[in-house]
């Protein structure tokens, strides 16, 4: 196994690279990522998105000659695309990256002797395009320019960069509309993100199914195709629904050992987020006794407005591998994109947070 030589062999394979960027880019932009959000390429700074909420009660019983006409407001709301670079720079001794490529190479079948430069390559593609994926989602989540001035964060120090990224994700956006008097009728109340670690996540045996309900059930002004849950929410939705019939059903004994696939909501499917609940309790825990900041969210709207922009003109242009010899011997692995979400149309959204 000559790790170096390989390592070099790849940093300077145009081929290689280029199918490295296809790979990260197909990974990072689209699955899973597109189960939560739209991607809307080729974005620039500057650009406008506005939304207008639609109105009625324009038409009346004719008055004959004369009469008074009509002049509706037109509520709209307007942002513009603020793309910001999101750098990924990975750097490795010899000894780690060699024990990390072993390692992966154990776990997926490979012998020490039979990994060479090509088992690398898969190995390079694997390690970058899984955790910048799973990156992506955590900005379009939870990032928040001012987030180090919160004293939300476990370790203001340490984790900010990796939040800070973008003016806001989705939750800060949310946010950020429910301090607005127009959308304060889009929320509703969720008791369960106040007190402590311990009542936060003690939740009552229909307190999803309740929270769910008083979203979709009330929400009149537009057509939603998708709620978006934490996790825990998820989970107590599954186990109100396995419960719902008794446990001594087939069917419920069956959900109980492998969970209720595709579990609806007055026909709306729940889509849970899972990585929102471990972020949540290892960057967002505070305090003695601890608590957890916002660690259930519900949010039901259509997915065409919840938009990560990318100018993938630029997207994974300047991926490169770097080797530094000398006494230090190191392994880069550099790239970066151009990112920002937007929440379209915050008058078409029914939330809790």
């Amino acid at each position: 196994m000559g790790l170096v030589a390989d390592f070099k062999d790849l940093a300077t394979s145009d081929r290689f690279i280029q199918d490295t960027r296809e790979i990260v880019m197909n990974d990072l932009f689209y699955e899973p990522t597109e189960n939560f959000f739209t991607i809307v390429p080729g974005i620039k700074g500057g650009q406008q998105v506005a939304a207008m909420k639609g109105f009625e009660y324009i038409t009346k019983a004719s008055a004959g000659c004369g009469g008074n006409g009509i002049s509706p407001d037109f509520p709209a709301f307007s942002q513009k695309w603020n793309p910001k670079l999101a750098e990924v720079k990975l750097e490795y001794c010899y000894a780690d990256f060699e024990n990390s490529f072993l390692q992966w190479g154990l776990n997926n079948g490979y012998k020490r002797k039979d990994l060479t430069g090509t088992e690398m390559a898969l190995f390079i593609q694997d390690l970058v395009s899984k955790a910048m994926a799973l990156d992506l989602q955590r900005i379009a989540l939870l990032s928040d320019s001012g987030i180090a001035a919160q004293d939300i964060l476990t370790d203001e120090v340490v984790k900010a960069p990796f939040y800070n990224i973008i003016d806001k994700g989705l939750i800060p956006t949310l946010q950020y509309l429910k301090t607005l008097p127009e959308f304060a009728s889009n929320f509703v109340a969720l008791d369960k993100n106040t007190g402590t670690a311990a009542v936060q996540l003690a939740l009552a045996d229909d307190y999803a199914v309740k929270l769910y309900e008083s979203l979709i059930l009330e929400s009149y002004d537009f057509d939603g195709d998708i709620l978006l849950s934490s996790n825990r929410l998820a989970l107590n939705y599954d186990a109100f629904l396995r419960r719902g019939n008794g446990y001594n059903i087939q069917g419920n004994l069956d959900a109980t050992q492998n969970g209720v696939a595709g579990a609806k909501v007055a026909g709306q499917a729940v889509t849970a987020m899972k990585n929102y609940d471990r972020w949540k309790k290892t960057d967002f825990t505070t305090g003695a006794p601890a608590t957890i900041h916002l660690p259930h969210v519900a949010l039901f709207t259509k997915k065409e407005y919840l938009q990560i922009g990318i100018d993938d003109t630029a997207s994974l242009q300047d991926l490169t591998l770097e080797y530094i010899g000398g006494s230090e011997e190191k392994f880069w692995i550099k790239a970066n994109y151009m990112v920002d979400f937007k929440m379209t149309n915050p008058y078409a959204l029914k939330a809790a947070l």
